[in-house]
C-alpha cells in the first residue's frame, strides 16, 4: 500500500493588480492574475446555460458553507476517511481547489472560479494533515463515477521513484474504470522539482496530466515535468477560497509564519494548476454534453498557447510542459484569443456586441464540427500504388518511395514519400484517419532525414506506441518496428532495393 499526500506549497498573496474594465465585481478578482492570462473573461461573456456538469474533487473535502461556494457544492458527497456522509474539509486544500473551479462570479464576494456553473462533488479521501491511503482514494474515484461526475480532479499524489517505489494497482484500476465510464480525469503532475511522474497515474495514458507555470509562462520551479505531461496551467500564487472555520492549514498546529489565512489565501503547486484544467473541461462539456473525454482532452490540448519560445530548446523537443499553457477562449471557440482590448470592453454596448459576436462564432464552430464529422467523398487514386482506407491517402506525391507502413489487421500498404509524414485526422495530414475516434487531429509524425528516420508523438490524447511502449520522445525507427496509432497497428518497412 502506498501513502498519498496532497501536494501544495503555500505562498503569501501578491499585491493586487489593477484591472481596467474588469469583467467581475468580485473584490479579489484583481488578485487572480491567472484568470485573465488563460482567457476567463472571454468565456464568461458567453457562459453556457447552467448544466448538471459534476466535477468531483477527490481531496481533503470542501467547506460547503463558504460564501463563495454556497450553491455550488452538492450535498451527496462522502467522507472515505471517517466513513460517513460529511465530507467537511479539515485540511483546507480541497476547499482551495474547489474555489479555483467554481467560486461564484459577480456575487460581490471574494474572487471567481473559471467555471462558476460547475457543480462540485466533495469526496474526502485525505485527513487533516493531508495524508490518505490508496484504498480511500480508489474508493473515492469509484464513488465519483457512481454519482455521475463528468470530471474528476486529482490534486493529490506522490512522486514515483522518489516518494513511493511503485504505482498503486487499486488507484490505477479505479482511474481506468472512470475513463472507461466516460469521465475526464485530471491529475496534478507533482511538486518535487523533478522530471518524474505522479505515482497515482499508473498505466492510464488517457488522463490529463498538468504541470504548473508562472505569471511569465515559465515552468514553476517546484513543478514536476516530463513527456508524460499533457498540458500546463498557472500554479504560482493562486488566490482561492479557504475554509471559514479553523483547519490544519489555518490553525495553531502550524507555526504562525506557515499558516494560511481563513476565507481566502494564495497557494502554489500543481495542485492549483490541475483545477484550472478541470474547470475548462467542465465548460467544454456544458457547451456540448455529447463530447467524449478524448474530444475534451483534444480541445484543451489543441487550444493551448505555445509557451516554449522563452524556454530552453530541449523543453520543446521533449515536450516537458505538454502542449503548452491552457487558453480557455481558444479551446472553447476553436479560435485564437483576441487581444484584451478587443474583448474587455468597459461599456454595456460594447459588451453586448462582443457577446453577440461570440455567440455567432460558437454557432459557426458547431456547424463546422457537424460538417467535419461527415465523410468526404472518396477520390479516385491517381496511380495503382496509392493506398486508401476511408479518406486516408498515402503515396499521392510524385516523390520516390523511401518506406512503407503495413497495417496489420488488413495488410494494406501506405507508401512513405515526403520528408515529413504527418499522421492524424486533420485535412493537412499526409496520412488521414478521420474514422478512428482515438486518433487526434495532429497525432504523430515520421521524419525522414538522410539515412535516419524518426517517429514523434505530437501530444495526442491517446498517445503513440512504438513496439508496444508509449512514445515519450522522438525515437529512431528501424525496419520491423511496430507502431500503434489510435486503434491501428502498423509495421514499418524500409524501401526495397
Amino acid at each position: 500500500m502506498i501513502m498519498v499526500l496532497v501536494g501544495l506549497i503555500g505562498l503569501l498573496a501578491p499585491p493586487a493588480i489593477a484591472q481596467e474594465g474588469a469583467p467581475s465585481n468580485d473584490p479579489l478578482y484583481g488578485d487572480q492574475w491567472a484568470l485573465a492570462q488563460i482567457g476567463a473573461p472571454c468565456v464568461w461573456m458567453a457562459l453556457p446555460p447552467r448544466q448538471n456538469v459534476i466535477v468531483a474533487i477527490v481531496d481533503s473535502g470542501v467547506d460547503a458553507g463558504h460564501p463563495d461556494l454556497v450553491g455550488r457544492v452538492r450535498d451527496d458527497g462522502y467522507d472515505f476517511v471517517d466513513d460517513d456522509a460529511d465530507p467537511r474539509d479539515e485540511n483546507g486544500h480541497g476547499t482551495h481547489v474547489a474555489g479555483i473551479i467554481a467560486a461564484q462570479l459577480n456575487n460581490g464576494e471574494g474572487g471567481a472560479g473559471l467555471a462558476p456553473i460547475a457543480q462540485i462533488l466533495p469526496v474526502r479521501v485525505v485527513g487533516p494533515e493531508g495524508a490518505g491511503s490508496d484504498r480511500s482514494i480508489a474508493a473515492g474515484i469509484d464513488f465519483a463515477v457512481e454519482r455521475g461526475a463528468r470530471v474528476i480532479n486529482l490534486s493529490i499524489g506522490s512522486t514515483l521513484l522518489l516518494a513511493t517505489p511503485e504505482s498503486s494497482p487499486l488507484i490505477s484500476r479505479s482511474i481506468a474504470r472512470a475513463i472507461a465510464a466516460g469521465v475526464v480525469v485530471v491529475v496534478a503532475a507533482g511538486n518535487d522539482f523533478l522530471p518524474l511522474p505522479n505515482a497515482i497515474i499508473g498505466d492510464n495514458e488517457a488522463v490529463l496530466v498538468v504541470a504548473a507555470t508562472t505569471r511569465d509562462n515559465q515552468r514553476a520551479r517546484f513543478s514536476n515535468s516530463g513527456p508524460w505531461v499533457d498540458v500546463s496551467a498557472p500554479g504560482e500564487r493562486i488566490l482561492s477560497t479557504m475554509p471559514t472555520y479553523e483547519v490544519y492549514l489555518t490553525g495553531p498546529e502550524l507555526p504562525l509564519e506557515e499558516r494560511f489565512a481563513p476565507l481566502y489565501d494564495t497557494m502554489s503547486g500543481t495542485s492549483q494548476a490541475a483545477p484550472f484544467v478541470s474547470a475548462l473541461a467542465a465548460l467544454l462539456i456544458a457547451q456540448n454534453p455529447d463530447l467524449t473525454p478524448a474530444e475534451v482532452s483534444e480541445a484543451i490540448i489543441t487550444g493551448s498557447a505555445d509557451i516554449y519560445d522563452g524556454l530552453p530548446s530541449y523543453y520543446r523537443r521533449l515536450r516537458l510542459l505538454g502542449a503548452g499553457r491552457i487558453d480557455a477562449c481558444a479551446s472553447l471557440t476553436g479560435m485564437p484569443r483576441p487581444a484584451p482590448a478587443d474583448w474587455l470592453v468597459p461599456t454595456a454596448w460594447g459588451l453586448g456586441l462582443s457577446l453577440v459576436a461570440l455567440l455567432g462564432l460558437l454557432a459557426l464552430m458547431r456547424q463546422r464540427r457537424r460538417e467535419s464529422l461527415q465523410e468526404p467523398p472518396a477520390a479516385a487514386p491517381s496511380a495503382p500504388e496509392v493506398t486508401r482506407l476511408g479518406d486516408t491517402v498515402a503515396g499521392a506525391s510524385a516523390l520516390p518511395v523511401w518506406g512503407r507502413l503495413r497495417r496489420l489487421d488488413d495488410d494494406r500498404l501506405f507508401l512513405l514519400r515526403d520528408e515529413i509524414i504527418l499522421i492524424g485526422r486533420a485535412e493537412e495530414c499526409t496520412l488521414r484517419f478521420s474514422d478512428d475516434s482515438e486518433v487526434s487531429r495532429r497525432h504523430a509524425r515520421i521524419i525522414h532525414r538522410g539515412d535516419t528516420i524518426w517517429l514523434e508523438d505530437l501530444g495526442s490524447s491517446f498517445g503513440t506506441q512504438l513496439n508496444r511502449r508509449k512514445l515519450r520522445r522522438p525515437t529512431k525507427l528501424q525496419p520491423g518496428d511496430l507502431i500503434t496509432i489510435g486503434t491501428m497497428s502498423f509495421r514499418f518497412e524500409a524501401r526495397r532495393s
